[in-house]
């Protein structure tokens, strides 16, 4: 087993969960051992892009894996938790960094180790030092770097560790009974923060979750004649995040498909069940369900129409009951083809 530092950081959302989920994760590898972790420090970012503030942290671990093996999950964990590479240096929901692997030195296009830029960050600098074994072998060279850059712009203070999600989410309940004139504590309300915290973490499940990987593909036999698939009359429940009051409809799903690639029917609802559960509004949710369909299965075209009702127009504000609200959204041959759209609109009829 060797020892490996880690650091580890986010910006987006619930940071600190974020940072928790992921230590969980590298942990669930049995050939990982979590073996010291620091305290959370907020930093500030760094690069040229505006961003909010880090929460960043570093792990002593021991592992049996290669710096490579380590470093392919690595990035299985950050794909878990949603983490996109877009853009170099910007906002990421974590971000984790191989910064030491034992007494080891490689430089490589695909690693750096030590990591090239351990000895110019304080925010990776603090942490590591905190936790750092008395026999590490970079030990006095840390220790020097951090007097060299503690008159530096870099901002990195430590920050009290949160409450779990669920009772914060409680907490701010209580909160919101009691500024709207009721009492937490009578009978009927004592269980309520309980309840809405495990809705929430129910009905909004897909919030901190990665990309979908609910599906299988399949192979058929090729055809020269388009053959439309379609899976209509899907019911979803999702949440504005205008109100966060509900909306819910149908949702009607058609693909053309390419090659003979075709996925699983039960997928489908599977897939709008995804992108539903989480705050969003219609427009988006059409929009998701049908470029991930495209990034999954590469069909000649899809096409993605919801009829719903919100909440939020019949509950307050205009209160018009039983409207309906119609998004679609179309790509490739759907989008260019008015036939083909017209096929799948007959369809939904």
């Amino acid at each position: 087993m060797k020892t490996v530092y880690l650091s580890l950081g986010s910006n987006i959302g619930d940071r600190q969960d974020y940072l928790n989920r992921a230590v969980n994760l590298l942990g669930e590898s049995p050939a990982i051992l979590i073996d010291k972790r620091s305290q959370c420090y907020q930093t500030s970012p760094v690069g040229e892009v505006e961003q909010d503030d880090f929460v960043n942290q570093v792990l002593r671990i021991a592992t049996g894996l290669n710096p490579v093996e380590l470093l392919k999950f690595i990035h299985s964990v950050e794909a878990r938790l949603g983490r996109t590479r877009e853009i170099h240096w910007g906002p990421r929901t974590i971000d984790i960094d191989i910064l030491f692997y034992d007494k080891e030195e490689m430089n490589t296009d695909e690693l750096i180790i030590p990591h090239k830029e351990v000895f110019h960050r304080l925010f990776v600098l603090v942490p590591l030092q905190e936790i750092m074994a008395e026999d590490f072998a970079y030990r006095s060279q840390v220790e020097q770097a951090v007097e060299s850059l503690k008159d530096s712009q870099q901002m990195v203070e430590v920050i009290e560790a949160e409450d779990e999600p669920q009772h914060r989410i409680e907490s701010a309940i209580r909160q919101i009974l009691s500024a709207v004139g009721e009492n937490p504590e009578r009978e009927g309300l004592i269980e309520t923060p309980t309840r809405v915290a495990k809705m929430y973490e129910e009905i909004l499940s897909s919030q901190k979750s990665g990309p979908f990987d609910e599906y299988k593909l399949f192979k058929i036999e090729p055809s020269e004649q388009e053959q439309m698939v379609m899976v209509k009359d899907i019911d979803f429940y999702s949440m504005c995040e205008h109100h966060m009051l509900p909306f819910f409809g149908k949702v009607h799903v058609a693909y053309l498909p390419q090659e003979g690639n075709i996925i699983g029917l039960s997928k489908i609802p599977r897939l709008v069940n995804y992108v539903s559960r989480k705050l969003s509004v219609q427009e988006n949710i059409t929009r998701e369900i049908a470029e991930t369909l495209q990034e999954i299965l590469n069909p000649k075209a899809v096409a993605v129409l919801i009829e719903a009702r919100h909440m939020c127009v019949e509950m307050r504000g205009v209160r018009k009951s039983n409207s309906m609200t119609r998004t679609s959204f179309y790509l490739g041959e759907y989008e260019t083809d008015e036939s083909k759209r017209n096929e799948f609109l007959e369809g939904i009829k």
